[in-house]
């Protein structure tokens, strides 16, 4: 019986409903970078290794053995890189691609198996609910089909990882940005959206954009 890994250093999409489809897959999990070695993944054989999210650099020496697809939100070449939800709403991206990618030495620059377009509207924790059922759809999709991967192709435009402090809101923006700057960092273990008045920290989460008006709430720490 053929067998999957599925290798991800966060638990949003474990914890995702899964289908009876997926459920029948011969799946084994891992969680923790000391699993993701090559010696135990020679074991296993895996037809593929899927990487839902993952932290760290992969070891040259598995992913030129393996199968190794790792998922990434951006209309590739265009957003390879770090934060790439929070870049392209930052960019006035309404929705976006969702692309499994050969993993290669060149950071999401490898050919594409498939994409499905997935809605960056709400938090990000909805967000990432969302994908949890597209990735779950394209790891079948290649499972069943076997897709040959297509070289990516267009102007290479790569983003910066975001840093904490980027979190921090400039109240010259108009509220429509702000509504944007405060929902992409609003769940999972992102830091929320923040000011910093005298000896707090203000921290906004649930907005909501009305009548062109923002509204949110917030929470007062003392730093």
């Amino acid at each position: 019986m053929k067998s999957y890994v599925v290798a991800s250093t966060k638990d949003w999409f474990s914890k995702h409903k899964k289908s009876r489809e997926y459920k029948d897959l011969n799946i084994i999990e891992i969680n923790s970078e000391s699993d993701l070695n090559y010696t135990y993944l020679k074991k296993l054989q895996p037809e593929y290794i899927f990487f839902p999210h993952w932290n760290s650099i992969v070891d040259e020496l598995i992913y030129s053995n393996f199968k190794c697809i790792v998922f990434h939100t951006a209309p590739l070449p265009y957003g390879r890189g770090g934060s790439p939800i929070q870049n392209l709403i930052l960019r006035g991206f309404k929705k976006s691609p969702l692309c499994a990618i050969e993993m290669t030495k060149t950071l999401d620059g490898g050919p594409i198996y498939c994409s499905e377009d997935v809605s960056l509207e709400g938090k990000i924790s909805e967000i990432f609910f969302n994908l949890s059922s597209s990735i779950e759809k394209l790891i079948l999709k290649i499972v069943n089909e076997n897709p040959k991967p297509i070289p990516q192709s267009g102007e290479i435009v790569e983003f910066k990882r975001l840093k904490p402090v980027d979190s921090e809101l400039d109240f010259s923006l108009i509220p429509e940005e702000l509504f944007n700057r405060i929902r992409m960092v609003d769940g999972l273990d992102y830091p929320k959206a923040f000011i910093k008045v005298g000896k707090y920290k203000i921290e906004f989460s649930n907005a909501l954009m009305k009548d062109g008006k923002l509204s949110a709430n917030v929470e007062f720490n003392e730093e």
